[in-house]
């Protein structure tokens, strides 16, 4: 079911995504299409291979035509080529390598306070190499790919082993989550109908009037960016509260309200919910100025009061998940060590897959302990991490969000728990280097293999081919974002590119890592106390589900917080919510099921159309045509 071609073309594909990315959000400033859950760039070229190879081309040339487990084979590994080239890892590790030391200035300190305690093994020794990477190549001068062959190889090694432990962990959980507690995975819901045999999407008048929506729309928009005298839409609000001390935005986002169609009516009511009380919180905690320390890097805008909140509770959420499948878990332990025997349907045996975890777990240990955190910071670093990734991983499989990231970075807890003296400069250092792929928490591998793990046991394809072929997507995601993002970089200079990753993230972590080197912090009582009572409320919300029928509320939006992603699309998801429930009280699940297919044309229509307008602004040389999330 999986053949030779079908991971070819997700080869090819997972290249053009890693360097296709990189392209379009610092050279293009376009919409960015594989920085988010939604993973767009997957779902456009997916369109693509559907629609001209499957319906247009299938009676001229069947030999092109691909059966739906080819096509899912395809899409599970682009999902999780998503994940690596922009917010997820390679733009902002090699923005943020070169970046410590082009900012460095006598007016920051960096170079006495900083420098000192980064690893050479992780950072290009050519001051040239760095310097020309932010400011362009002289005329003549070759690209200096050997400067970046070590440090990129030993950051590949490190990234490579975390994705094969988060791979291992989904692989261990996929039957709990599929097949016992029968977990909705909305995010599979639009690939899934797009590979249908019979009665496929295409023909579906209620979806091609989705479509035409955001397409309609969105395109107006960009319409008026080339010709600024046709109007422009308006998907925007804003209005202030709390006597202007913060203010509230209200925006649509087509995408989100049609995948937000397919969660559960109290995990919509959860999401929205939450996310209007913690504006609330934020507006009244501002009003009266209370604070306990300034916004969390990446919890933005919510303050740390509430980060903490969602923190403790997205904890918690990671903790009973694992509680929840405690006695699958056994098992998975027994066959590990050989005291049960029997096959499963899984891409890796159980053994392979448990053995795999803890010896990938012990080596990320090792690698960012090498970076300069010490043992017992560094345990706890990796520990904290894959919980956190872990609660948003379940969060995606349950609610589907569009667009998302963590209330709390994992250094964070790190910092408050040992305190800036114990870690020293050279592990607030470590921590500091940890922005590269533990922060901005965006996208990650662990969530796309949820999801395709999801897709695989429908369409009967769990073997171990497909593991490689996710291996394969990986390491080609990596090359292919790598080469394009030192290209750009070196052809147009850094600091003309997109101004985040070139920017942004270096100033923003070292700002960070040097406050906590010059002004110590001990163990945080503040932010572990509201830590507490979040965490605390969700048990009792998890109760209360458990326990009580009428329970209307699912936990899921408290662990969600107000990071910059659920501030921006909380208003579209109440819009899906409305809906929804209109259509479920008065129409039932006839009603509901029909209309599914005008929501999956509103995600399709605004993920086809952000990539047509990709192509028409590199086409047209015209910069910052976008819609998704940025």
């Amino acid at each position: 079911m999986i053949t030779r071609r079908s991971i070819i073309i997700g080869l090819i594909l997972s290249g053009i995504i890693g360097a296709g990315e990189p392209f379009t959000v610092l050279y293009i400033h376009g919409s960015p299409m594989a920085a988010d859950y939604s993973t767009g760039a997957a779902i456009f070229l997916l369109f693509i291979l559907v629609f001209l190879f499957n319906v247009i081309l299938k009676n001229i040339f069947k030999k092109f035509y691909l059966t739906p487990p080819e096509l899912i084979t395809v899409y599970i590994m682009m999902i999780v080529a998503c994940a690596i080239p922009s917010w997820g890892f390679t733009m902002n590790l090699i923005g943020l390598l070169g970046g410590i030391y082009y900012y460095a200035t006598p007016v920051n300190e960096w170079k006495k306070i900083i420098h000192p305690y980064l690893p050479k093994h992780l950072f290009p020794q050519d001051k040239n190499a760095i310097w020309y990477l932010f400011e362009g190549l002289p005329k003549g001068m070759g690209i200096p790919w050997n400067a970046w062959i070590k440090p990129l190889g030993n950051w590949f090694f490190f990234i490579i082993v975390f994705y094969f432990l988060s791979i291992c962990l989904m692989v261990m959980l996929r039957k709990q989550w599929v097949e016992r507690e029968k977990l909705t995975y909305p995010l599979t819901e639009l690939p899934r109908e797009l590979v249908k045999e019979k009665e496929p999407l295409f023909k579906s008048k209620l979806m091609w009037m989705g479509f035409l929506v955001p397409f309609l729309i969105y395109s107006l928009k960009g319409f008026h960016i080339l010709f600024p005298s046709i109007p422009a839409p308006l998907l925007c609000h804003s209005f202030p509260i709390f006597n202007r001390t913060f203010t509230v935005r209200l925006v649509i986002f087509f995408e989100v309200i049609g995948l937000a169609y397919f969660m559960a009516l109290d995990v919509l009511l959860s999401v929205w919910l939450f996310a209007f009380l913690f504006v609330i919180e934020t507006g009244f905690l501002r009003r009266i100025g209370y604070s306990i320390g300034p916004v969390l890097p990446f919890s933005d805008p919510a303050p740390q009061v509430v980060a903490f909140q969602s923190l403790g509770a997205l904890m918690v959420l990671s903790v009973m998940s694992l509680w929840a499948a405690r006695s699958h878990l056994k098992t998975v332990f027994l066959k590990a060590i050989g005291k049960i025997k029997g096959d499963e349907e899984e891409i890796l045996p159980y053994p392979v897959a448990f053995w795999g975890f803890v010896i990938s777990f012990l080596i990320s240990i090792w690698w960012i302990n090498r970076t300069g955190l010490k043992i017992i910071p560094s345990i706890f670093f990796v520990v904290v991490a894959i919980l956190i990734f872990l609660g948003i991983t379940r969060i995606i499989a349950q609610a589907g969000l569009a667009y998302y990231r963590a209330p709390v970075i994992p250094a964070v807890p790190t910092l408050y728990t040992f305190g800036s003296k114990y870690l020293g400069p050279s592990g607030l250092a470590s921590l500091g280097m940890t922005f590269s792929w533990a922060t901005d928490i965006r996208t990650m591998v662990m969530a796309s293999t949820a999801n395709g793990l999801k897709l695989s046991t429908e369409f009967r394809m769990n073997t171990i081919k497909l593991f490689w072929a996710i291996i394969g997507a990986i390491i080609i995601t990596l090359i292919s974002s790598s080469w394009c993002t030192l290209l750009l970089g070196y052809k147009y200079g850094g600091i003309n590119l997109y101004s985040w990753q070139f920017s942004g993230l270096a100033r923003f972590s070292m700002s960070w890592v040097k406050n906590f080197i010059k002004y110590p912090v001990g163990f945080g009582k503040l932010q572990f106390g509201f830590f507490a009572l979040g965490g605390f409320l969700m048990f009792l919300l998890i109760l209360a589900r458990n326990y009580f029928l009428w329970w209307p509320i699912s936990p899921v939006g408290l662990a969600l917080g107000l990071p910059h992603p659920v501030f921006y699309t909380w208003f579209s998801v109440f819009i899906a919510w409305i809906i929804k429930a209109f259509v479920m009280k008065y129409g039932g699940i006839r009603v509901y099921n029909k209309s599914k297919e005008f929501f999956l044309g509103l995600v399709l229509g605004s993920f086809v159309t952000a990539g047509i307008w990709i192509i028409i602004g590199f086409l047209t040389g015209t910069e910052r045509i976008g819609f998704t999330l940025g």
